[in-house]
């Protein structure tokens, strides 16, 4: 039994991509998540008070 390919997006930060996780998938929250990881988050978020 083959698995379903994972949706893929780039970060809102820093491009990379990402791959849906299981969490996010199974409450409908994948088109919620802009960044891939904590340090993302946080850096846009300290990029956002300076601005």
């Amino acid at each position: 039994m083959a698995r379903a390919p994972l949706r893929t997006k780039p970060c809102a930060y820093c491009g990379r991509p990402f791959s849906d996780r299981k969490r996010w998938s199974g409450r409908d929250q994948w088109d919620e998540v802009l960044y891939c990881s904590r340090g993302c988050r946080a850096s846009a978020a300290k990029q956002r008070r300076r601005a």
